[in-house]
């Protein structure tokens, strides 16, 4: 019985926010009402589509103002565009390369070596095209060194990809200072202009402060349900054009083509705008919650933080984010077992599932980290409704389940 109210959702312990967020149905039911009674395709020409671009125009608008919002007041330059997940948001700016790619024998990319795999999978597939691709390994601590990507700039760099906050670490990556080193190693290469900097936004939107505009950045995702709003919703900005390798009826520019969503973009600019709004609030939880648990791990008897080293407080990793180690005991075995006892926690990245565990391992590899360690991680991530409570159900449970089940 008590199996089954968990399984449902009604007594578990939600720590999988970089999965996927519970949803805000406060914003999301009058979103959705609003889109059923404008329920006319906003492309049409009649009066009542013009209402429903008229709430679409509103909805990307308010997105906009929102980035400003974790900006400090600097809106960047540029265009927004609905997509169909963060996912396309990061793929379109890399497919669009092919357009582009003209007489470029060998085009060549710079990504780090964290990057989500909507990234790191598109430029393996963009190697096997022809492309050139550098992965840039991130330091000990999970964050990407800024001189090791200028250091990976040619004279045919066309784009530069490097997430703001990573989503299994939860290490922050300092984008300005990527950005500033990566245009003064392009002005030493003689290159005209700097390439093109994509930054993956999705871990970072609604959680910590960033800047695009400071950063020199020239395009950035985002996905709604990382920030309580609705799956299958997601944005692109852009401040250069991007002829899309994908087209078909011209709708937002011709670069994400197909019928707009409206119900996704009023509730993604909606859940967007109150996390804006509680931003500070939120921090000053996040990071309660960030000491609790990771003082916690600290008294589990050879239990170990992942990055090695990582203290409560510190602004190199998110507050919403941890991994951590427990060695003897695999990462995937914990995970159905804290499962079991009603904590939802996971091994990495959600969308690397599909092709086996070993994939999930990329990121903790690629940090140096010993291979005990990697394979005995998991990932925990919390949000606003997350309380002092169910960190300390997860930590007890964890501690006797560890005891227990270790080798």
């Amino acid at each position: 019985m008590g199996t089954e109210r968990r399984t449902r959702g009604e007594d578990m312990v939600y720590l999988d926010w970089a999965a996927t967020t519970p949803p805000d149905l406060p914003l999301l039911a009058p979103a959705l009402e609003e889109s059923a009674q404008l329920y006319a395709n906003p492309s049409s020409p009649h009066a009542a589509g013009k209402a429903a671009r008229a709430a679409f125009e509103a909805a990307r608008a308010s997105l906009m103002g929102s980035l400003a919002a974790f900006a400090g007041g600097r809106a960047p330059k540029g265009e927004l565009v609905f997509t169909g997940s963060g996912t396309e948001a990061d793929q379109i700016p890399l497919l669009a390369l092919l357009s582009a790619r003209g007489a470029s024998a060998a085009p060549h990319l710079v990504i780090s070596a964290i990057e989500h795999a909507a990234i790191a999978s598109q430029a393996e597939a963009l190697a096997k095209l022809g492309f050139s691709v550098t992965s840039v390994r991130p330091g000990a601590d999970g964050a990407v060194v800024p001189e090791k990507v200028a250091e990976a700039l040619r004279p045919n760099t066309k784009l530069v990809a490097v997430m703001a906050v990573n989503n299994e670490t939860g290490a922050v990556n300092d984008i300005g200072a990527i950005g500033r080193t990566v245009g003064a190693a392009a002005a030493s290469l003689g290159m005209a202009r700097p390439p093109l900097f994509h930054v993956d936004c999705v871990q970072a939107l609604g959680k910590i402060p960033f800047d695009l505009a400071a950063a020199g950045a020239t395009s950035a995702a985002f996905s709604a349900h990382k920030l309580r709003g609705p799956r299958g919703v997601g944005a692109l900005w852009h401040s250069r054009p991007i002829e899309a390798l994908a087209v078909g009826g011209g709708q937002e520019s011709g670069i994400r083509s197909g019928t707009e969503n409206l119900f996704g973009a009023l509730a993604f600019s909606r859940c967007a705008a109150a996390a804006a709004a509680s931003l500070p609030e939120h921090l000053a939880l996040a990071r309660n919650l960030e000491c609790r648990l990771l003082e916690g791990l600290a008294a589990i008897s050879g239990a170990t933080v992942v990055p090695l080293g990582r203290t409560p407080g510190d602004p190199r990793w998110s507050p919403w984010i941890a991994s951590a180690a427990f060695p003897g005991l695999g990462g995937e075995v914990f995970s159905r077992a804290l499962s079991d006892s009603g904590i939802a926690v996971s091994t990495g990245s959600a969308c690397s599932h599909s092709k086996g565990a070993a994939k999930g391992r990329r990121v903790l590899d690629a940090m140096g980290l010993p291979a005990d360690l990697a394979f005995s991680s998991i990932r925990l991530s919390w949000g606003p409704t997350t309380a002092p409570g169910d960190i300390d159900r997860f930590l007890e449970t964890a501690s006797v389940l560890y005891r227990s089940l270790k080798t």
